[in-house]
């Protein structure tokens, strides 16, 4: 099974990037905008400014750090199920932090069965 991670990079924020609460939610709607089923949630506020988001969903796991000084965010999104379109919990997220422009990565992951495992293993040590 084929799934994918994207990491993007926001820059310009016009957003308060200080506003975990306000990141949270954005990330509840981009769950909701998919069907994901959130876990829980964490939250770090860092001193003197910036936070880092993280919902641990049934499905893998969303995420945003951010550095207001530099009005830059990530945002981590990692859906293990492919029948999930990943782009609609980005657009939530980025009606959130207003990035004047962004740069998405990403990262195909495959799943393998047991059995095929070793094989992957061997090819990469």
């Amino acid at each position: 099974m084929r799934i994918q991670e994207w990491s993007t990079d926001c820059y310009a924020c016009q957003a308060d990037l200080d506003d975990a609460d306000g990141i949270e939610q954005a990330l509840r709607r981009g769950a909701d905008a998919v069907g994901a089923t959130v876990l829980g949630q964490s939250c770090t506020r860092y001193q003197p400014i910036g936070a880092t988001v993280f919902l641990p969903l049934a499905e893998s796991h969303l995420m945003v750090s951010t550095w207001p000084e530099h009005r830059f965010a990530i945002v981590s999104i990692l859906l293990c199920n492919p029948e999930m379109d990943i782009a609609l919990v980005l657009d939530e997220v980025l009606k959130q932090l207003k990035p004047e422009r962004a740069r998405t990565h990403r990262v195909p992951h495959e799943i393998a069965p047991s059995s095929e495992l070793a094989e992957v293993v061997s090819l990469q040590a």
